[in-house]
């Protein structure tokens, strides 16, 4: 069939296997060239090294010292990029989830089929839909859903335990959030408002807008880093991204990701010329961070609303952070809106 007529499948990127290294490219900063040191001045001459083109003219280069370490390129399959996978896929994918779990913990749920209907009923949203619905049925239709678990499930024991906080007083069970749960820490937030002379209390006043709930942001950057099924798919090495249909026509470079935008390469080039901690000899690398927010109903006939603080990372494709499956965003604040009324009985006792 003609070009314009083929449906050709998306192909990853060719695996970082880097062919003989091209002219050294010195990305020295000018600190490292007035030192007198020969030998930190030759570790920091970064080479070039570059992958070969895929069907469509893609390739990558990196600028380092040595190829990189970690590749999440060649974990990259179709269901990163479409929802739409051929049937010999679907049904491998079918049959890896129909599979039993190996040694995996449900808490505070005390079984998976418990666990599967809690998360459907919490996370399918209040209005059911006919692809909610669908998914319940898949549920209980699945052979391995025991109805004797469910019948034995303590749900209102369960829900206890997931509203349980870090800041809240201690329960008598003993309960608390666990793994990527824990950390949520509660702020009061005051603002100073200031009265003129003639007020019954003039100068500047505290008013408490309210509690900001928070979570730290190292300990999320840690959490992520624990993860191994995600670690597998983050790029901890930026590299620029460049097409060439044929070797008679140039490289053009190609923007889509942020790992190879010029900002995160030229942050992680700055990064390794800059000087070491003393003793420490790790790898250094670059996590970048990508916030969002917007307003979030409470309740579904009332006016109440908070706006979520959400957290991204840039090192991961943006093709697996647009799908929700891949449960690739992070809470880490809540914010609250100043109420009026409030306000306005403080101003005007």
């Amino acid at each position: 069939m003609p070009k314009r007529f083929r449906d050709i499948m998306p192909q990853p990127l060719p695996l970082a296997l880097p062919e003989r290294p091209e002219s050294p490219s010195p990305s020295v900063s000018p600190r490292s060239l007035s030192s007198p040191n020969l030998s930190e001045f030759s570790s920091r001459v970064h080479q070039l090294f570059r992958t070969p083109r895929n069907i469509f003219g893609l390739f990558r280069q990196y600028c380092s010292e040595q190829p990189p370490s970690h590749d999440p390129e060649e974990y990259a399959d179709l269901e990163d990029v479409s929802d739409d996978l051929p049937i010999a896929t679907l049904a491998s994918l079918q049959s890896a989830s129909s599979s039993p779990l190996i040694d995996s913990s449900f808490y505070p749920y005390p079984n998976k089929s418990s666990f599967q209907l809690g998360e459907w009923y919490w996370n399918g949203g209040i209005q059911k839909s006919r692809e909610s619905f669908r998914r319940l049925v898949s549920i209980v239709g699945d052979p391995q859903f025991c109805t004797e678990d469910v019948r034995r499930t303590d749900w209102r024991l369960v829900d206890t335990k997931l509203a349980v906080n870090d800041f809240d007083p201690p329960t008598d069970d003993g309960t608390e959030w666990m793994d990527e749960d824990a950390g949520w820490k509660r702020t009061p937030v005051s603002i100073s408002v200031p009265f003129h002379s003639r007020a019954r209390q003039p100068g500047p006043q505290n008013f408490l807008v309210g509690d900001f709930y928070h979570r730290s942001l190292i300990s999320v950057i840690r959490e992520k880093l624990a993860n191994v099924q995600d670690m597998k798919r983050f790029h901890l090495e930026p590299f620029e991204l460049f097409w060439r249909p044929s070797s008679e026509v140039p490289d053009v470079r190609v923007h889509g990701e942020l790992y190879t935008s010029a900002a995160f390469v030229e942050a992680h080039r700055e990064l390794q010329n800059a000087p070491r901690e003393p003793g420490c000899n790790l790898p250094r690398v670059v996590i970048a961070l990508m916030f969002w927010s917007d307003a979030t109903e409470l309740t579904s006939y009332g006016t109440a609303h908070l706006w979520p603080g959400y957290l991204y990372f840039g090192n991961e494709s943006k093709y697996r952070r647009c799908k929700p499956s891949h449960h690739l965003c992070n809470h880490v604040a809540y914010f609250q809106a100043v109420g009026p009324c409030s306000f306005f009985h403080f101003i005007i006792p």
